[in-house]
């Protein structure tokens, strides 16, 4: 993990399998992305994260990284701050942004998507956990638009 790097950027629907992360990588992870962010100055919300055609990072060992439009939110608000230095939360960040959107460029990615057992559908935030419980005890339709939560509510209900 110590010279995994970010090698390009792809569309949300990607061949390339996200890697189920926790603790202490997944902060590494985040790390990454957000220096990744800030060195190119990319500003994008989470809704372009899982809709335009180089919103998600793509990694040396042939993974990537989805996220909800929360969790994407978030770790743009790490790396940004307001006009007056003022904390962003993921809220910011959360839907479009409009003319300010500045994504990565396409381009040729040269790895191959890995072949790993440990997939994740994609990461969410607290907020995003808090409210798929209420709608699994619900019972309850979940309309969203947020991809990553569609496959959360697809894989519980299958429970």
């Amino acid at each position: 993990m110590e010279d995994l790097r970010i090698v390009g950027w792809a569309d949300f629907d990607c061949d390339y399998p996200t890697r189920a992360y926790q603790g202490d990588e997944l902060m590494k992870i985040v790390g990454l992305i957000a220096n990744e962010i800030s060195e190119n100055d990319y500003v994008f919300a989470g809704q372009d994260h899982q809709s335009a055609m180089t919103g998600v990072p793509v990694f040396s060992d042939g993974t990537c990284f989805r996220a909800s439009w929360r969790f994407w939110g978030m770790i743009m608000a790490l790396v940004y701050s307001g006009p007056n230095g003022e904390e962003l939360s993921y809220m910011d960040f959360y839907m479009s942004l409009d003319d300010n959107c500045v994504l990565p460029e396409e381009s040729d990615i040269d790895v191959e998507p890995a072949d790993i057992d440990n997939i994740s559908p994609g990461y969410i935030s607290k907020e995003d956990g808090d409210i798929l419980q209420q709608v699994i005890e619900s019972g309850n339709d979940f309309l969203t638009y947020d991809v990553v939560l569609q496959r959360y509510v697809a894989l519980l209900k299958k429970d």
